[in-house]
């Protein structure tokens, strides 16, 4: 009984496995699909941003842009 467990939890495994490297490899030559995903994560950045109370774009940072002493 626990070996059958065991056993099926293993195969689980290795199909999510073998599932999560395929759509890897799909995604990783498909620039439209980055743009998308960009675009979705700066959507939901903006949300979030705006539910906290926050500005949509968050302040610069006067460090960066002083040359170096």
């Amino acid at each position: 009984m626990i070996w059958s467990l065991l056993l099926m939890s293993l195969s689980m495994l290795a199909v999510a496995w073998l599932a999560w490297k395929l759509v890897q490899r799909q995604e990783r030559g498909d620039d439209q699909l980055e743009s998308l995903l960009k675009k979705d994560d700066d959507r939901a950045e903006r949300g979030l941003r705006r539910a906290a109370g926050l500005p949509d774009e968050p302040p610069a940072d006067p460090s960066r842009d002083r040359p170096n002493d």
